[in-house]
């Protein structure tokens, strides 16, 4: 497992900057929180590491190896996984196909990649939906699909883009639940949320942004604790 590293990166879009020399570092068995106000550049960061976006300035890498400079279908083979804000499905196609949509099937046989998929719809409790078109499910369901999607690919590092955002409570306790999982098989997780008690309760650290820069980084106890972000992000 390989730690990842933001060193120094900066994005503009026009005169605006979204990321502004930010560092961060998350390594194995690591869960990650980032967290600030509307437009304090989360997203984008997000997208600057699985290579939507490329950086102005300042690089990312995996492990000793850079990975800014590299296409998102390279750095998702890399181990990088991703999930986004709103779950980007194939609504059309039944929740199995939507599994097995994204995998290189020359790499693996037929009969071990549907295996695989039907093990993670279990995990996340969407195997009775197998052959249901991915666009009848609920929005929590549909975030729950693309998660499972993105694990069939075995990430090493995951990013999640508000996976607890307006969605039922039975989905976050089943996404804290394979979170859990995933990290004490030691994955890495970078997630951007603004449900507070929630991603404190999971984070080993919070990142806390405010118009692209990094202004505060600790444990969740010491960050609910300082004041800069009570002012900025909390409001009092």
């Amino acid at each position: 497992m390989s730690r990842l590293q933001v060193d120094m990166v900066s994005k503009r879009f026009g005169g605006i900057t979204a990321v502004d020399r930010l560092c961060l570092e998350a390594g194995r068995n690591e869960i990650v929180g980032i967290i600030g106000p509307n437009g304090s550049g989360k997203t984008t960061l997000l997208n600057l590491i699985n290579g939507l976006i490329k950086p102005d300035s300042g690089k990312i890498l995996l492990g000793d190896k850079p990975i800014h400079t590299l296409k998102p279908h390279q750095i998702a083979a890399m181990g990088v996984g991703r999930t986004f804000q709103i779950a980007k499905i194939f609504r059309e196609l039944t929740v199995m196909e939507n599994m097995l949509a994204t995998v290189n099937k020359n790499n693996s046989s037929q009969t071990n990649l549907y295996k695989k998929a039907a093990d993670l719809l279990e995990l996340t409790g969407l195997a009775h939906k197998a052959r249901e078109k991915a666009g009848t499910l609920s929005g929590g369901q549909q975030k729950l699909l693309e998660f499972a999607r993105a694990l069939i690919l075995e990430p090493t590092t995951m990013l999640m883009d508000e996976p607890f955002a307006g969605v039922h409570p039975t989905v976050v306790s089943k996404l804290l639940e394979i979170i859990a999982r995933m990290k004490s098989e030691g994955k890495t997780f970078l997630i951007v949320s603004h449900d507070i008690n929630t991603i404190t309760s999971i984070s080993d650290k919070i990142v806390v942004m405010s118009e692209g820069k990094k202004i505060a980084e600790g444990m969740p106890e010491e960050i609910m604790a300082d004041r800069e972000v009570a002012r900025l992000y909390l409001g009092f």
